[in-house]
């Protein structure tokens, strides 16, 4: 029997879209994780700055039936990542741990695999231990969570141990350089992943090269959507060539 090798690096999208009528507006994000079961997708989904509704409650039916559709059978490699803002560490403990309690009572078809952490503040101990915290609270309310840390940025070294990936850049594509990833033994690509919006209308094969083939982190997003129109409020033009380029 062939067995395909799982690829090492793969796609992260914030998918910040309503689903819309019979999941119509995810629909190229669902084709592209059927077509590729070797490739690691990590699909965070927001449904309203975080999971909305009352604490402990279901998303609505919308979400109920389309979430499903990112997480088909044949490919395991899909993490569903539950979209969380921590303020910098200043939003109040109870009300972060509330929503991944939220996320993780969703029913089984539709419950999200993992929490992706955002505005995450790296500048000191005290924030170490408050995201320790959560990472620790995620996993154990969520079995297997795969926990996501956004700062956007470079951050301590430490904070690598307490996360599957860390969100390492966040920014236009201009600003970009492989300069701005720390790379080394404890803060390994294998574990990072970057955001890039504001990009050329012309998919960027060569940066794609770069990040996935040559220094092989994790997980890669491109859109060329300006910050000012909304970059994660759509589908990128060119997504179905940039889920090939990250794969080839």
């Amino acid at each position: 029997m062939l067995i395909s090798r799982v690829l090492a690096s793969g796609v992260v999208f914030p998918l910040y879209i309503d689903p819309g009528n019979k999941c119509a507006e995810w629909t190229a994000v669902s084709n592209a994780v059927t077509s590729n079961p070797t490739m690691p997708f990590y699909i965070i989904i927001n449904p309203d700055n975080g999971p909305g509704g009352k604490a402990n409650s279901q998303p609505d039916s919308t979400y109920q039936a389309c979430v499903s559709t990112l997480r088909p059978a044949a490919n395991p490699n899909v993490h569903v990542l539950g979209y969380v803002a921590t303020g910098f560490g200043s939003r109040a403990s109870s009300a972060v741990e509330a929503d991944v309690q939220t996320y993780a009572g969703w029913g089984a078809a539709y419950r999200p695999t993992g929490i992706f952490f955002d505005e995450v503040e790296g500048g000191s101990s005290a924030n170490l231990a408050l995201y320790t915290t959560y990472a620790a609270f995620a996993r154990g309310q969520i079995s297997g969570a795969f926990v996501s840390l956004n700062p956007g940025t470079s951050i301590a070294s430490s904070y690598y141990s307490i996360a599957d990936q860390i969100m390492s850049y966040e920014d236009t594509y201009s600003s970009f350089s492989t300069n701005d990833l720390v790379i080394s033994s404890s803060t390994p690509a294998s574990k990072q992943a970057v955001i890039l919006h504001t990009a050329p209308a012309t998919l960027p094969t060569s940066t794609i090269t770069t990040l996935v083939h040559t220094e092989g982190i994790r997980a890669l997003f491109i859109t060329p959507v300006s910050e000012a129109d909304n970059p994660y409020g759509s589908i990128p033009s060119y997504w179905a060539d940039f889920v090939t380029a990250v794969g080839s």
